[in-house]
């Protein structure tokens, strides 16, 4: 009886073992599907929790949301750049989207990819306010190079080497020299917040949306990128 007793014990709990096993070998083959947060456990984004009264521009909200970025790629055993960028191609005279452009080298669909971007879209495709574009592995950056750049190298300058830290600093240095372009046709150029600067032209539709993108200029410390947004004349700019 107590023989029975026995081998009727060590089958039950052959059984359960063999239960546990299977329910726990069916977890781990659902775990690469379970959407994760992927910024939970990443302390450098608790910065996207962040209130304040003035709402971040583009340069702040990019270095505010780099090392958080950084962070998350090291989580994923991934490479990400973090950096401000047009997240979409111009159409019609009008500028294409600015916001926060996220290159990485994650396969589209992957693990790591699927998390970042539902943990985006939880926070209804922002970060600190500005909208965000998750680049996968060998996809291309729209409108990256502004057609003005060839303009830009042909300016004339001093031999005094000035840095550009701003927009202001580029309308300062750049500016005479591409209103003075007659095949420009441009009839006003702003600075705007950072390193950004708005420019108005009389220029045909096709032409106005080439010259939105980065110019690169030389400055003190180097190289510098530029973002231009481009309008046409029938756009008002306050």
């Amino acid at each position: 009886m107590k023989k029975t007793f026995l081998v009727l014990a060590a089958l039950a709990a052959a059984v359960s073992l063999r239960a546990q096993s299977f329910e726990t070998q069916v977890v781990d083959s659902l775990r690469p599907f379970i959407l994760e947060d992927a910024f939970a456990d990443v302390g450098a984004c608790g910065v996207l929790d962040i209130k304040t009264i003035r709402p971040f521009n583009l340069d702040e909200a990019t270095d505010l949301v780099k090392p958080c970025i950084d962070g998350v790629a090291r989580k994923y055993s991934a490479k990400a750049v973090t950096e401000a960028g047009f997240l979409s191609a111009p159409q019609s005279g009008r500028p294409g989207k600015s916001g926060l452009l996220i290159k990485t080298d994650m396969v589209p669909g992957s693990k790591a990819h699927r998390d970042l971007m539902a943990s985006i879209g939880r926070r209804e495709g922002r970060l600190l306010g500005h909208l965000v574009k998750v680049l996968t592995k060998d996809e291309v950056l729209p409108a990256s190079i502004s057609t003005l750049q060839k303009a830009i190298d042909g300016c004339m300058l001093l031999t005094v080497v000035r840095d550009v830290r701003s927009g202001e600093d580029f309308v300062k240095i750049y500016g005479k020299c591409l209103t003075r372009n007659p095949d420009l046709k441009i009839t006003e150029i702003r600075p705007g917040e950072g390193l950004t600067v708005t420019v108005k032209t009389d220029a045909a539709g096709s032409q106005v949306e080439a010259y939105n993108g980065f110019v690169t200029v030389n400055a003190g410390k180097g190289p510098v990128q530029v973002m231009v947004v481009a309008y046409g004349s029938q756009i008002f700019l306050p």
